[in-house]
Parts: C-alpha cells; structure tokens; sequence
C-alpha cells in the first residue's frame, strides 16, 4: 500500500466527492470546495509544481494562512512526495532563518506578504525557487499544470512529509520531522479520541485537525479569525460563522475559547456545539467551568505536545468533578484524564540532564505510585527524534533498544484510577530550602481568589535559599484588589511565597497565547524590581 498520506486522502474523496471538505470564511466573502474538487486542484498543483523542477524529497516552504489554498498547497506537496515545511507566523528573523538552513528548501509558495520577509532575510533569498499566491490576484490555479494531473508518489511509511519547529521557549527550536506513517498514525489517534463522524461540521483552530477531518470525510470550517492572535478574535463573527454553517463540533486552542465563550455568557448565548475539544495549553479549572456551562453538548480537554498529540484527554465536568474532592483525592495538580490506547505513558523522576539506560534499565528511573515524575511516552504518533539535531535528541529522547521514548518535560502524578494529573514544568519546579514545590498548585490555587486572571508560580535565585518562591499575578491595572494578598497568601499555605508580583500581563507563549513564557516573565521582573509585595 502507498503510505503517501496524499493517496490516502484521495481514496477518501473518492468516497464522497460532492461533499464539501473546506468553507473559507473572510470579510470579502465565502469560499467553499469539495472532497472531489479539492483532489482534482491537488493533482494537477503536484504537477505543476513538479514541471518547476521539484521533485520527491525536496523540501517546500508554505507561508500561507489557514485556507483552502493553504491545504491545496501542502497536500500536493505530500502529493508529490516532496517535504511541507512550516515556520510559525509570529517567527522573528532569527528564528526564520534558523529554521530556514535547517529544513534548506528548494521552493517558496507564500503570500506577497510573505515574500517581503526575502527582503530581511538572506536564507530566504538563498532558496531557489519563489512562488506567490494570492487568493483573488495571484491565484494558486495558475501553478497547476491545466490539462495533466500526475499520481500520488509511491512513498513508504518512513518517507518524511512535514517539517515544523517547537516553540523554543527555553532554549532554540527543535525541527520535528513528521513522516508519512506518523501522519496516518496520528490521524488514527485523533479519529479514535475526538469520535467525528462523516455527518458533523469541524471548526478547527489549529492546522494539524484540518488534516485529521480530510482522512476523516469530515468539512472542516476555517474560523474567520487571526491564527497568530487567537485570544483577540471577534466572538460575534466567530459565533455568527459557527450559526450558519451549522458546526456541530470544534477543535482549538484555549485563548480561542476562553474569549468566544465569555463573550456568549454575557449575552445569555450557548456554543451550538455537540462537542468542543480544546488544548496545547492547560486549561484551568475557571476556564473548564466556563466551556462546561456554554457548550450546549461537551467540552473536552487534550493534552498532547508538537512531539505527541494526543497523550491523553478529559470531558471537562469530569475534570471539574475531579479536582472539586478535597486535595484532589489526595492528588494535586491539573487533571487531564487517561492516556489514549494508542501510547504508552511512564513517569520517571525529576532529572535536569540527559536519560541514559543502565544496567537497571527503568529500574533506576520510574517513580513509586502517586509520586511526581516526568511525563514520558512512547508509540506511532511519537516523534522519535528531530531533524539534524543529536544535541535536542540526547536531551530529550531515550533510548530503550529499538523503542525511542519522549521526555515531554512535564511532570505528573499518576492516580489509581490511571488519571495523569498535571504538576507543572519540570524545568520550572521550585527548589527552596531543600524541598520541591511545584508551580501547577499553587497557581491553580490563585485562580481562584477574586480578582486574578492568570498566575505563573516560579523560582528565583537566592543566597540563603536556594530560590525564592514568587507568584506573579495578573490583575486589573496591575494593582491588587483589597485583601486580595492576604487571601492569596492564605490560598497558596503551606505552599511557600516569598514574593508576590502583581503584573496587568504575564507574557504568553507566542503559539497559543496561553501558557506562561517563563523567560519573558523573568525577563519582565528583572526590569520591574520595585513592583512586588513581599512574603
């Protein structure tokens, strides 16, 4: 069998190809295409692209936002058996051409937007070749080859087909060379958690679940929105969009959500939704309350990473019910639910350096029951390594035989019930006067005085100490509300807090614009050193 994700998509429209695959909404109108016409523009791109000297193996550089030309250009990649490469929107130069010598494209389809970037970057210019599309002036159709469709290369599973780049918050962006296999095992993983059926209407928010609802046969809606600020959409378009297409489900990530249903709770509105699937960040219990309370069917929460998603997933009431037993059942921390069947989850202790395997194998490493640990997995839709990267390998792999492990660099405790509860960043653990603090808790413990939006529990260095425990808090204008640090105080006991900092904006990581960026949090309270209130 072809392992060419392509071919498989196309076996799919072959099944239904009057049913519509994409709806493109944008302020100057709507954009629709099916199953059957979306293979058809695919084959002949492929072909086009290939009579401009690509070939399989080459990689392609795609600068273009979610939309049908987006997905008509990147499946005719696969297509072709050439590489997709994507570099985040919100890159800046350094990172752009960081990834650009690594990935060392041989194309460049982008938006005249885009092609400005050439004007900045030198690896940008360096790649061969240049092509720009622009739905209404430049049309991707004029790259097809008009009359000559060609087939889907024949690849195997192992063929590399997409090449993206972590965030890079804490240290430089890693290269993750997805192959054609890990695609369909992905898929597999995301059809058997997510339960689509051929008669829903997806919202996806974020690329990889257009993919997913294409092998599926389900339509995909592209939300009339920025991708690069999903926390500042407008709620009454979004809304407007999901009512008319009749969406049944959506999937994205929690900034997205939080601000679509706060604006529905003020007007008294529900989410039209059967079921609402949301992660890439966590989502806290006030958030999870919301969705619960505005979504008409479910809402659910994942939790997976750019290395392994899904890991594992949650509905959200359960989550809520979860986490409403004193101590959590005896468990703290953020509860995502049970691993899907389709990975394997260990929990190894707390480590700083590389994992090597000794003679006593997990022996050494797994941690007792209940106890936290680093979050490892392993399975089909597991990255096992990263592109020309041995370093990001050794530090963030293990090898066990032929079997390659993920660290994930998160820690959990691992209930009897086999629910993972989430604790935190094993990079960001406090470590005070002898003891682990660990910064999950304690900030789900802040969200819920009054008054505090989100919260980012850290350490920082100290002579005496080791580090101070610091809360920083995000509050209206930046000022506490009366009592407010008392009842933090008294919320986070016995939890240490040295520091309390409130801030009118803790920085968010620049993809979902939802966790805490650590590195520009501490680089916000090094310039603000008056602004605390101590411990």
């Amino acid at each position: 069998m072809n392992a060419n994700i392509a071919a498989r998509l196309s076996e799919r429209a072959a099944n239904h190809p009057q049913r519509t695959a994409i709806v493109e909404g944008k302020r100057e109108g709507t954009r629709r295409v099916t199953f059957g016409e979306l293979s058809e523009r695919v084959a002949r791109l492929a072909a086009g692209l290939e009579a401009r000297g690509l070939k399989p193996g080459d990689s392609v550089l795609l600068f273009i936002p979610m939309s049908i030309d987006l997905y008509t250009a990147l499946i005719a990649v696969f297509h072709l058996g050439a590489v997709a490469v994507f570099v985040d929107a919100w890159a800046g130069r350094a990172r752009l051409d960081s990834a650009v010598r690594a990935a060392r494209p041989r194309a460049f389809l982008g938006t005249p937007r885009a092609h400005l970037l050439r004007l900045t970057s030198g690896a940008m210019r360096a790649i061969p070749t240049a092509l720009v599309v622009h739905p209404r002036w430049l049309p991707l159709e004029r790259l097809a080859a008009p009359q000559r469709a060609r087939e889907a290369a024949a690849l195997a599973a192992d063929a590399p087909a997409l090449i993206t780049f972590t965030t890079g918050s804490t240290g430089r962006p890693k290269a993750a060379v997805r192959t054609h296999g890990f695609l369909w095992a992905q898929h597999l993983a995301l059809a058997a958690h997510l339960g689509l059926t051929t008669e829903d209407v997806d919202m996806p928010t974020l690329p990889v679940f257009v993919l997913n609802n294409l092998a599926c046969g389900v339509t995909s809606v592209i939300p009339n929105f920025d991708p690069r600020r999903p926390a500042e959409i407008d709620p009454a378009r979004v809304y407007r969009q999901m009512v008319d297409e009749r969406v049944t489900t959506s999937t994205g990530s929690p900034a997205f959500y939080e601000r679509l249903a706060a604006w529905c709770a003020g007007r008294g509105l529900k989410l039209p939704l059967r079921a609402l699937f949301t992660g890439g960040a966590p989502v806290p219990p006030p958030l999870a309350r919301l969705l619960a309370d505005t979504v008409t069917g479910h809402a659910h929460v994942l939790y997976g990473s750019t290395e392994a998603e899904p890991i594992a997933g949650i509905e959200a009431r359960a989550m809520l019910a979860a986490m409403s037993v004193p101590g959590g059942g005896g468990m703290e921390g953020l509860c995502v639910g049970r691993p899907v069947p389709e990975i394997a989850v260990r929990l190894i202790r707390p480590h700083d350096g590389p994992v090597v395997l000794g003679d006593r194998g997990w022996g050494e490493w797994d941690v007792a029951p209940v106890e936290v640990g680093e979050v490892v997995v392993s399975g089909d839709h597991v990255l096992p390594g990263y592109l020309d990267d041995p370093e990001g390998e050794r530090a963030n792999k293990i090898r066990d035989g032929a079997r390659v492990w993920h660290r994930t660099g998160d820690a959990a405790r691992l209930d009897t019930e086999g629910r993972l509860w989430l604790m935190g960043r094993i990079a960001q653990r406090v470590r005070r006067a002898g003891e682990v603090w660990w910064s999950v808790p304690a900030e789900a413990r802040a969200l819920a005085v009054a008054g505090v939006s989100h919260a980012a529990y850290l350490g920082i260095p100290d002579p005496t100490l080791g580090e101070r425990a610091v809360l920083c808090v995000e509050v209206t204008g930046g000022r506490l509300p009366p009592n407010a640090g008392e009842a933090l105080r008294a919320a986070l006991a016995p939890m240490p807090l040295d520091e309390l900092r409130p801030l009118a904006r803790i920085p968010r990581d620049p993809r979902h614009r939802s966790k805490t960026d650590t590195v520009g949090l501490r680089a916000l309270l090094d310039a603000m050193p008056e602004n605390r209130v101590s411990g």
